[in-house]
């Protein structure tokens, strides 16, 4: 099991450069507590132009000790204080999350997440049809994950990794079109509904 922390920073008009320069700032005081980070640009879908900080851990102990880190980092606290200032994006987060299927893969730049409301007593029967879809395309990894600590526990998340948007696209015409994907697809609507989808990159 890995733990992610995700964080949603959506900028304000005309301050997109220095909401992303605070941004990028802040992921670096998390790598430097330890966590491996994904900074994402939403090109697609839900929350499009939004930008996403993912911080990776081994589990929840690491990511406390990773969260003392931060707070006794001198950059964190400046940058904290200059975004009270002078605001430069509306942001969420952090929420926690926990693999139940799969592991983050930095080598690949793109995702695109699917997300479905799920009742709790049907998340086992939810998750063992990941093989399933993994098993359609085993060059592209598969990660489901679901929230630890969120305002919307019933959830879960499925990612499905690409080298590129085209490479993406390619994908879903090849697979999520195809009559096997969908047939899961059918299966898995018994356990819970989609309700969001986007296509993050890395930025």
């Amino acid at each position: 099991m890995t733990v992610i922390s995700k964080r949603v920073f959506r900028p304000m008009g005309g301050k997109a450069g220095l909401a992303h320069e605070r941004i990028k700032r802040l992921a670096g005081v998390i790598t430097r507590a330890g966590a491996r980070v994904r900074v994402a640009s939403v090109i697609w879908g839900d929350g499009a132009r939004d930008i996403h900080i993912y911080a990776s851990f081994a589990n929840m102990e690491a990511a406390g000790k990773a969260a003392a880190a931060m707070n006794a980092d001198p950059d964190f606290a400046a940058q904290r204080n200059e975004s009270e200032a002078d605001p430069a994006s509306y942001s969420e987060g952090p929420e926690m999350w926990r693999t139940v299927f799969g592991e983050p893969q930095p080598t690949f730049p793109v995702i695109l997440q699917r997300e479905y409301t799920i009742d709790r007593r049907r998340l086992a029967s939810a998750v063992a049809l990941l093989p399933e879809v993994q098993a359609l395309r085993s060059d592209r990894p598969v990660i489901g994950v679901v929230p630890v600590l969120s305002g919307d526990m019933a959830r879960i998340m499925i990612g499905y990794y690409a080298k590129s948007l085209a490479d993406l696209g390619e994908s879903i015409d090849s697979v999520g079109m195809s009559e096997a994907f969908q047939a899961i697809m059918l299966r898995a609507a018994e356990f819970g509904s989609l309700t969001k989808a986007r296509a993050i990159v890395n930025t």
